[in-house]
């Protein structure tokens, strides 16, 4: 007769500690911007999940005005980790009057793997609009 409280998992579980997850890659490039801006600048990485999807907003926190934030961008992956989707990015506001005046601005990107995910973020982080918003930051925070 079988028992009760029989363990049925497998010794093996295919636990990894190697996997790098997209919130690690995340959490350690907000932790850089902080010590780039010596602190004048901070980043965190707030997770949360809908819909058995797993999302990240990328935010920009300036104490000098307030604890004042940013959303410098936001991503969402299954539960398997990739593909990452970019569901809002700083070249691309979504606002209701931003859909009226073009509404091909809701494309999706999709990033298989963590070498795309990587080359993302430093698009992101390089681009012009992400330099605008740090620059203005920075200056409102110093000044």
């Amino acid at each position: 007769m079988p028992e009760l409280n029989e363990d049925l998992w497998p010794s093996d579980l295919g636990i990894a500690s190697t996997i790098v997850t997209p919130a690690a890659i995340l959490r350690t490039q907000a932790t850089l911007l902080g010590e780039k801006t010596k602190g004048i600048l901070e980043a965190a990485v707030e997770t949360f999940s809908a819909n058995n999807d797993i999302y990240h907003r990328f935010v920009i926190k300036v104490p000098a005005l307030g604890n004042y934030r940013y959303t410098l961008f936001q991503v969402h992956h299954p539960v398997t980790l990739y593909p990452v989707v970019v569901d809002q990015e700083p070249t691309m506001p979504i606002t209701i009057a931003n859909l009226m005046i073009d509404p091909g601005i809701l494309r999706i990107t999709a990033l298989p793997d963590e070498d795309d995910l990587r080359t993302w973020l430093r698009r992101v982080f390089a681009s012009e609009a992400t330099k605008r918003i740090i620059a203005n930051l920075y200056a409102q925070a110093s000044g």
